[in-house]
């Protein structure tokens, strides 16, 4: 447990492959955190952004997530982007 969330850091298995089979350091489920190495500060504000996020849009986030990600690509999604801090979607 780490801020309120749970923490899996793995180097091996379908978590490991899970995370890693798209190139990400880390993916958020709500409040669980999988991640391919000890997350370094920025990663882990990163992802707890995500959680965050998700704390204010529910279970819709998944598929909000998903939808963006199809219709945009990693690097213009808004939740990326606003958990990156270059555009704040939150505060």
């Amino acid at each position: 447990m780490r801020d309120g969330c749970f923490l899996y850091v793995t180097d091996r298995g379908l978590a490991h492959l899970l995370v890693t089979m798209r190139g990400y350091a880390a993916i958020t489920f709500g409040h669980v955190i999988i991640s391919a190495r000890e997350p370094s500060d920025g990663l882990w504000l990163h992802e707890r952004r995500h959680v965050e996020q998700y704390e204010r849009i529910g279970l819709a986030f998944i598929p909000l997530y998903l939808w963006f990600m199809l219709r945009r690509g990693y690097r213009t999604h808004p939740f990326e982007r606003d958990a990156s801090g270059a555009a704040r979607l939150f505060d």
